[in-house]
C-alpha cells in the first residue's frame, strides 16, 4: 500500500463453473497509477451461459514492486451483471465497484438481395444463356468457400433471380468489409458449365440499392471487355437480435413455477416420498427449484415470484385444486426471491393433501392470462412445472400450448422420480411444432422437458438442459412479433468493464499475498449451505454465508507490522 500517494490499483477477475470448486482468472486491467476513482479501459472478455450460474469474481489490488496490496473484492454472477446491464457492487473492505456488461457483437442480420443480370454473354450456340450465380466467402489465404448458389433462369441474357436470403454471417463471417467472390455461370444440360464472368466485391458495396459490378472472364479481362453487369436491384436488411439485446431495452423475465402434490409422490413422513424433507439432503422438487430459481432471479428486477401447487387438497379445500397459490392468498401468490421459494414450498407441506389427478391446463391457462393482460414486448414469462408423472388432460394440455405459442411464455418441465415419462416427450417437440385435436398447429415450440434421473448427482447440469433452450424461443417470439426495440447506445466497450470507488489511504489494508494467474478456492457449495476452506477468499455475496470482517484496530496492528517489515 502507497504510504505518501493515493493507489495504484488494477483488477484481477476470476470466474467459476457451475461444476468446478475452484475460480481461474480470466482476465486483469491495466494498473492506473495515484488514482482513488479509477476508470480502467481494458475490458474483459468471458463466454456468456444463460442457462449456467457463472460466478465471477472480481480482486482489486495497490501496484508495488514488491508484493501488491489487496483493496478487496466483490462477487456476483455473470447472470446478474447481464440482466442488469450495469452493477455497483459492494467492496469487501470499503469503495465501490462499478461493473457494465456489453455483448460482443456478431452480426447475424439476415440479407435479401434481389440481383439481375444485365447483357450477359451469349454462350449457347443455338440459344441465349442459361445464367446462375455462385457466391463466395474469402478464407483469407486466396482461397474461398461456397456460401450460395441460385437457381438457373432459362434462355435469357437479362435474367432475374429470386430473392437470395443470406446471413450476414455466413456470407462474409460478419465482416462487411471482407472480399465476396460472385461466379455467373451458364448452365450445361450435359458437359461442364461455361463461365460468363466473375466479380469481387465486399458486403458494404453489395447492401445498396442500385449498385452495378462488371463481369470479366479472366482472357476478357486483359482485353478490357466485360461480359455483362450483376445489377443489385434491391436490398433489404432484417435486424436480427440478440437474447442480450432485447435485455438491454429492458424486457424482463417473469419466473413462476407449480409444484405437483399428487399422491403419487409418496405421504411426507415415508423417507422415500418425492416431498419428504430431509436437513441434510435437498429432495428433488428443492434441487430443481434452487438450481432454475438461482439462475432465472438474475433477470427479474424485483425478484418476486408467483408459485402454485396442482394435483392437491389445500386446506380449508374439501377436493383436489389443480391451481392454488401456495401462499394461500389468491391475491398475492408471490414469494421473495428463490429462497421465498425454498421456504413457501416446505410450509405448504403441512397445509396440502396429497391427492390427484396429475393436470397441466390449470396452471398453463394462469400463465397464460397473465402473459395476455402484459405487453409483450416488456415482458417474457418463463413457467416451470414440476411434478412426478405423466399427466391426465394430455389433450388439453396439448390445446393449451398450442394457444400459448402466440404468447411471450415458455414452459420447462421437469419430472421428478422414477415414473415413465415417455408420453411427456411429445410435449417438447423439437421436430416439428404440436398440433391439438382440432388439427391448430403451434407456431414456434415453448416446451423443454427433461427427467430429474438423468442428472441425478448433477443438478447444475440439469438446470443448463432445461434452460438452454429460451433465449432463443424468446427471440423467435420476438422476431414473430416484428419487434425491434430501441437499444440503449452503449460505450465502445467489449464485454465487461470495471470502475471504482476506493476509500483514501489512511484505512487499514489487507496485506494477502498475491499470486498472478493462481486458481482460487471457492466456497464449496453443499445443498444451501456455504462452508469456508480458507479466509482468505470469502464470498460474502452468496446467501447462506455471513462473517465479520477484522476491526480497523486488528487490521492496523496487522498492516503496521507488515510495513515495518517491509522497511
Amino acid at each position: 500500500m502507497d504510504s505518501f500517494s493515493k493507489s495504484d490499483p488494477f483488477c484481477l477477475v476470476f470466474t467459476k463453473a457451475n461444476d468446478s470448486a475452484q475460480y481461474h482468472e480470466i482476465g486483469r486491467t491495466e494498473i492506473i497509477k495515484d488514482n482513488l476513482n479509477p476508470n480502467w479501459t481494458t475490458s474483459i472478455i468471458c463466454d456468456y451461459f444463460f442457462e449456467m450460474k457463472q460466478s465471477i469474481m472480481f480482486s482489486l489490488f495497490d501496484y508495488d514492486d514488491t508484493t501488491p496490496d489487496k483493496l478487496g473484492e466483490a462477487y456476483t454472477t455473470i447472470g446478474e451483471i447481464v440482466g442488469k446491464g450495469t452493477m455497483i457492487l459492494n467492496l469487501s473492505k470499503k469503495g465501490k465497484l462499478i461493473v457494465r456488461a456489453e455483448e460482443v457483437k456478431t452480426s447475424n442480420d439476415i440479407y435479401e438481395f434481389h440481383m439481375k443480370g444485365v447483357k450477359l454473354d451469349k454462350k449457347d450456340f443455338f440459344g441465349k444463356s442459361d445464367p446462375y450465380l455462385i457466391f463466395y466467402r474469402s478464407l483469407g489465404t486466396g482461397s474461398w468457400s461456397e456460401v450460395y448458389r441460385t437457381e438457373i433462369i432459362k434462355n435469357t441474357l437479362d435474367p432475374i433471380w429470386k430473392p437470395i436470403h443470406i446471413n450476414c454471417q455466413k456470407l462474409c463471417n460478419g465482416d462487411e468489409n471482407k472480399p465476396i467472390k460472385i461466379e455467373c455461370f451458364d448452365w450445361n444440360r450435359v458437359g461442364s458449365h461455361d463461365l460468363i464472368g466473375i466479380t469481387e466485391t465486399t458486403l458494404s458495396h453489395l447492401a445498396v440499392n442500385g449498385a452495378r459490378f462488371e463481369l470479366y472472364t479472366p482472357q476478357n479481362k486483359k482485353k478490357g471487355k466485360k461480359s455483362g453487369e450483376l445489377v443489385v436491384a434491391n436490398v433489404i436488411i432484417k435486424k436480427v437480435l440478440s437474447f442480450i439485446d432485447y435485455l438491454r431495452a429492458g424486457l424482463q423475465i417473469s419466473f413462476s413455477i407449480a409444484i405437483d402434490y399428487t399422491a403419487s409422490n409418496g405421504e411426507y413422513s415415508n423417507p422415500n416420498s418425492l416431498h419428504h424433507l430431509n436437513p441434510s439432503m435437498p429432495n428433488q422438487y428443492e434441487q430443481a427449484i434452487w438450481e432454475v430459481g438461482t439462475i432465472l432471479e438474475a433477470y427479474d428486477t424485483d425478484k418476486l415470484f408467483p408459485v402454485f401447487g396442482f394435483g392437491g387438497v389445500p386446506r380449508h379445500e374439501n377436493k383436489a385444486n389443480h391451481c392454488f397459490p401456495l401462499t394461500f392468498n389468491i391475491e398475492n401468490p408471490y414469494v421473495q426471491g428463490v429462497n421465498g421459494l425454498l421456504q413457501c414450498y416446505r410450509s405448504s407441506l403441512n397445509l396440502v393433501s396429497l391427492s390427484g389427478p396429475t393436470l397441466f391446463t390449470n396452471v398453463i391457462r394462469n400463465v397464460m392470462n397473465v402473459a395476455q393482460s402484459t405487453s409483450p414486448q416488456s415482458t417474457y414469462h418463463v413457467l416451470l412445472i414440476i411434478t412426478d408423472g405423466a399427466i391426465m388432460d394430455m389433450d388439453n394440455t396439448i390445446s393449451c400450448i398450442v394457444e400459448a405459442s402466440n404468447l411471450p411464455m415458455s414452459i420447462i418441465i421437469i419430472g421428478v422420480g422414477t415414473a415413465d415419462f415417455s408420453s411427456m416427450e411429445q410435449l417438447d417437440c423439437d421436430e416439428g411444432f404440436l398440433i391439438d385435436t382440432r388439427g391448430k398447429k403451434a407456431i414456434r415450440d415453448i416446451v423443454q422437458f427433461v427427467p430429474f434421473f438423468k442428472f441425478r448427482g448433477n443438478p447444475a447440469a440439469l438446470a443448463a438442459e432445461v434452460l438452454k433452450e429460451v433465449p432463443k424461443q424468446l427471440t423467435d417470439f420476438m422476431s414473430l412479433i416484428n419487434y425491434v426495440p430501441e437499444i440503449p447506445v452503449a460505450q465502445p466497450l467489449s464485454q465487461i468493464a470495471i470502475q471504482a470507488t476506493l476509500p483514501p489511504l489512511d484505512l487499514p489494508a489487507n496485506p494477502d499475498s498475491f499470486a498472478p494467474e493462481q486458481a482460487y478456492e471457492a466456497p464449496v457449495e453443499s445443498g444451501y449451505k456455504k462452508e469456508l476452506p480458507n479466509e482468505d477468499y470469502e464470498n460474502p455475496y452468496e446467501s447462506g454465508y455471513t462473517k465479520e470482517l477484522p476491526s480497523d484496530e486488528e487490521e492496523k496492528h496487522h498492516h503496521k507490522h507488515r510495513h515495518h517489515h517491509n522497511n
